[in-house]
């Protein structure tokens, strides 16, 4: 050791024997500064490589599948994820009105959610035109943009020009203010009637196209593998209920994608109250079961606290068909025990006065705008208006309680 020492004395003489005093000194010092910042730069490098693969094993944790002695056993899920906190929202307050936001939603696709959403929010715009009200929200969380095309009749100049996203994405990205949202964001629905396009005042909407799909796997993923300080799940629930946002719409209505999304996990969590379509038949009455059983896990770990349920409403149903036994095996499903696999007696069925008929003027709505407000009261369509005006005053009762 003494040696060592030895040796290096004798090299610091040399070397300033070279440069003279002062400059060795000064050159001694660049280089101790150099070596250090290396240092100090490696050790980071490190922490930064352990962090990540630290973050890695946690992902890949949470989604795991693992063998155990008495077969596979899945990881909490993806969308559970700990940490779960819910932010400190002025709505969580006994003494603030919470906001209205409708949720339209189940996992299984091509149940008529779409048509549920667009057709209530018309309704309920038609209302707020007529009280004086404040304007309805629609928001669309589905990357089809079917909700947007629905509301906006006469051209596609609601899409997002090349190098833009559209606005659900920019939504659910954390891009846009309440402020925003209140104000510049939403663009008016239209309709189509006697040739001539007509601005519906009361009716907004957030609208998504196919860039929304990409977006929600970037915000999903860079979550994931990130340092989950800022919960992408409440970011949503974080916008839509603040002051500005709730003091400027009597009803946000969300039209949630089939399929638990980023933008549908963010629609379950900001959401005061859930609305589930469905056609009465056998898959896609399982498909509600299925899907309320995931919305109870959620609740149960605190994803989706205030959520409350509207009921479940039956869409495209034949007048001539007899869906009894269907509506019967639902009724019985949901009624049942979550531990036995039902729902847990907390959502019902709806009265089939709410029940959306299979209608072709309904349905062939499109680009005339949302058929509520576009097509006329004729005795064929007097049966649609006024199911989805008993569907409205179910939910009004329900949000309003």
């Amino acid at each position: 050791m003494f040696q060592s020492f030895a040796w290096l004395k004798e090299f610091w003489n040399g070397f300033h024997s070279l440069l003279g005093k002062g400059i060795a000194e000064f050159v001694a010092l660049v280089v101790l500064y150099a070596l250090w910042h290396v240092l100090k730069r490696s050790v980071r490098f490190i922490a930064w490589i352990a962090d990540y693969f630290r973050r890695l094993a946690r992902a890949l944790h949470d989604v795991e599948r693992v063998e155990t002695s008495k077969g596979w056993k899945e990881g909490r899920g993806l969308w559970l994820a700990e940490p779960i906190k819910t932010p400190a929202v002025r709505s969580c307050s006994p003494y603030i009105q919470p906001p209205r936001i409708l949720v339209v939603a189940n996992a299984k696709g091509g149940v008529g959610k779409t048509t549920v959403a667009a057709n209530l929010g018309a309704r309920f715009a038609e209302i707020a035109q007529d009280n004086g009200e404040k304007p309805v929200l629609l928001v669309d969380l589905d990357f089809q943009g079917s909700l947007s095309s629905m509301s906006i009749a006469g051209g596609k100049d609601w899409l997002p020009p090349e190098g833009r996203d559209s606005n659900a994405t920019y939504l659910i990205s954390g891009d846009l203010t309440p402020a925003d949202i209140a104000n510049s964001i939403p663009t008016k629905a239209t309709v189509k009637k006697n040739g001539q396009i007509i601005q519906f005042d009361k009716l907004r909407i957030i609208t998504a196209w196919t860039d929304l799909a990409q977006a929600e796997n970037r915000i999903m993923v860079t979550w994931l593998l990130g340092d989950r300080k800022a919960d992408i799940r409440f970011r949503l629930m974080e916008l839509l209920h603040s002051d500005t946002v709730r003091d400027s719409f009597s009803l946000i209505i969300i039209d949630s994608p089939p399929r638990l999304t980023t933008g549908a996990i963010q629609a379950l969590a900001a959401g005061t109250h859930l609305l589930i379509p469905t056609i009465l038949d056998e898959p896609s009455s399982e498909a509600v079961v299925t899907f309320v059983r995931q919305v109870e896990t959620f609740r149960d770990k605190g994803l989706c606290p205030k959520i409350k349920y509207v009921g479940v409403v039956a869409t495209m149903v034949n007048g001539g068909e007899n869906v009894n036994p269907i509506e019967t095996q639902l009724g019985d499903r949901l009624a049942l025990n979550r531990k036995d696999g039902g729902a847990g007696d907390i959502i019902k069925l709806l009265p089939p006065s709410t029940y959306i008929p299979d209608s072709v003027t309904f349905r062939d709505a499109g680009g005339r705008g949302i058929a509520y407000l576009s097509m006329g009261d004729a005795q064929n369509t007097k049966r649609v208006k006024g199911a989805i005006r008993e569907l409205a005053a179910k939910v009004k009762e329900a949000v309003t309680l």
